[in-house]
């Protein structure tokens, strides 16, 4: 693979995007760069091959291959090859919420952050290159949907101190997910059950949870029950919501519809008049549509 670069044109139009890219590319011999004032715009570089030392923030790091590191823009920096060829991918990217996104999902700046190399973020560079020569195909709105995309895979797949990446605790939790699935409906199913199927204490299957989900292991629970109930309130409209309520498995109807109001902001009753008349909107418009086709 050679050396690319893509300048982007970016139009008054990208600039009001959320996030646009500035420049992408892939060094196979990464120069020494040292930028007493930082970069104006949020800087991604990452280790394809080889080994470079990289310096920001008082800290000394080696970036290896499946590493890279995230800038926020005008932090002071430099970096240097330490084993030739050091091979690096790198991705320049700003835009109005550019900040609001990064803080949003929570990625680490200024520091390593390491990946498993299945990950999707270790072949970027080549899938990137293909997208650089499409001139200007690739720019704007494809653009940002790219960094978008990117930023996500580093939320996913990242990991930062040795921990588990937020991809590999959702694969932890799979079994356990596929079992709420086949017994969310049962009104006894609690955390105590949900511990012993995954074989381990309530605290640490908790702990799990929050870092997977952002939520509990029982709120994870009443969301996936609410969500069947909608699912009948539309797709089931004989079913009287008392016998929705005992279907994803809550004991009564009151505390159903307290439950299904607090999360929703609306009642079962409400939810499913909504949704029936969009429905029949609906039903209505792809019958207009066969008549004329015919």
């Amino acid at each position: 693979m050679r050396h690319y670069m893509k300048q982007m044109m970016v139009t008054a139009l990208d600039r009001t995007l959320p996030v646009y890219i500035e420049t992408m590319g892939w060094n196979e011999w990464q120069d020494e760069f040292i930028r007493p004032k930082g970069y104006h715009c949020y800087h991604w570089l990452q280790t394809t091959s080889g080994a470079g030392l990289f310096e920001c923030s008082g800290k000394s790091v080696t970036l290896s291959p499946n590493q890279g590191v995230l800038l926020p823009p005008n932090v002071p920096h430099r970096y240097v090859t330490t084993s030739h060829p050091w091979s690096t991918w790198y991705i320049t990217f700003n835009g109005n919420h550019a900040p609001f996104i990064v803080s949003s999902l929570g990625l680490a700046t200024s520091t390593v952050i390491r990946w498993e190399p299945d990950s999707p973020l270790t072949n970027l560079h080549r899938r990137s290159r293909k997208l650089v020569g499409r001139n200007f195909d690739f720019n704007g709105m494809d653009g940002s949907a790219f960094v978008y995309r990117f930023l996500i895979d580093l939320k996913k797949h990242g990991q930062v101190d040795n921990q588990r990446s937020l991809s590999q605790h959702h694969v932890r939790l799979m079994p356990l997910f596929r079992f709420l699935e086949e017994n969310y409906s049962n009104p006894a199913l609690g955390l105590a059950h949900m511990a012993a199927f995954m074989g381990v204490s309530p605290q640490r299957l908790n702990s799990l949870f929050r870092l997977s989900t952002g939520m509990s292991p029982y709120q994870f629970l009443i969301s996936l029950r609410i969500q069947k109930a909608k699912e009948l309130l539309i797709n089931e409209e004989n079913i009287t919501v008392k016998a929705v309520a005992t279907l994803v498995g809550f004991f009564d109807a009151s505390h159903f519809i307290v439950t299904f109001r607090k999360l929703e902001t609306i009642t079962p009753e409400i939810y499913r008049e909504l949704n029936k008349y969009s429905a029949g909107k609906h039903i209505q418009n792809s019958n207009t549509w066969d008549a004329r086709d015919e």
